[in-house]
């Protein structure tokens, strides 16, 4: 269904889904991002959601709602549509409006070339909204930025523009990884399991299941460049710790362990997971209200 949209359809559907994807989880979100960042061992999920509570009360857990919201939009747009635009081209589409002089058979390859493609796009666009996401979730910049417009602007002030860029090969590596698990493995378990019936509760009810799988499944597979992403995107130029992606994982893993490049995993697979769920099933639902209104 979503495969023969319009491409701006394709694009607004991947906003709107990001958007309630980013409600629905940023708690998690920043419970993740906090264990990320944390050099020691960490709490459980309920003990670091009570330790967040005590700073600002229930509203500290959607500290960085703003720069994730504002960016989601644009992410996610770019991700679904390039996805698909990328798949289109790789079946012989002879435009991008998805109308083909043959239909072809879509193949797990293909489907895995175009999420790591999408992912490089993605990044491209995220990344900006990830560094002031990150700044303002980040245990040890408490009290520095009051909120998203006033760590934008000591950001710029203090670190210049090209700040706004720290930590996009990390990102471009953990949105490939993760958008080519991803879309392949709903791709398969739809390949093998059989077709929801007319029924829209089982059909979101299937949705939301293979987004789950898919998201828990990438996220086993994108979750060292996820760590990386963090640390890199936290650190201030007065105390640089990481300088490149490599040289990032490989120190994290030997100065705390390979399984360091694994912290936050719990937090991290129950974001993904629920949030691709959330955002495959609002996805479909909205190209199914555009294909029924004929838009």
């Amino acid at each position: 269904m979503s495969a023969s949209a319009p491409h701006s359809i394709l694009a607004w559907a991947g906003g709107i889904a990001g958007i309630v994807e980013a409600i629905v989880v940023q708690p998690l979100e920043l419970i993740k991002v906090r264990f990320q960042l944390n050099h020691g061992n960490n709490p459980s999920i309920t003990s670091c959601a009570r330790d967040i509570i005590a700073e600002g009360g229930p509203s500290r857990l959607f500290r960085g709602l703003l720069p994730e919201l504002v960016g989601m939009f644009p992410t996610r747009s770019v991700m679904y549509s390039s996805n698909e635009l990328a798949k289109r081209i790789m079946l012989g589409s002879d435009n991008v409006s998805g109308e083909r002089e043959e239909e072809k058979q879509v193949t797990a390859s293909i489907v895995a070339l175009s999420g790591a493609f999408s992912g490089v796009a993605e990044a491209a666009v995220v990344t900006p909204f990830q560094v002031v996401k990150v700044r303002l979730q980040a245990k040890q910049h408490l009290g520095k930025y009051r909120n998203s417009f006033d760590c934008v602007q000591k950001v710029l002030r203090e670190e210049g523009i090209l700040a706004f860029s720290n930590g996009m090969p990390a990102t471009i590596g953990r949105n490939s990884i993760f958008n080519c698990v991803y879309f392949t493995v709903m791709y398969k378990i739809k390949e093998v399991s059989p077709k929801p019936d007319d029924s829209k509760f089982k059909s979101t009810l299937h949705s939301l299941v293979t987004g789950f799988i898919g998201g828990v499944a990438a996220t086993m597979c994108n979750a060292p460049f996820d760590v990386v992403k963090s640390r890199i995107q936290a650190q201030c130029p007065s105390n640089i710790e990481y300088t490149s992606t490599l040289q990032a994982l490989t120190t994290i893993g030997r100065t705390e362990g390979p399984t360091a490049l694994y912290k936050g995993f719990q937090p991290k697979a129950l974001r993904m997971g629920i949030g691709a769920a959330v955002a495959v099933t609002v996805f479909e639902a909205v190209c199914e209200i555009a294909r029924e209104l004929n838009m």
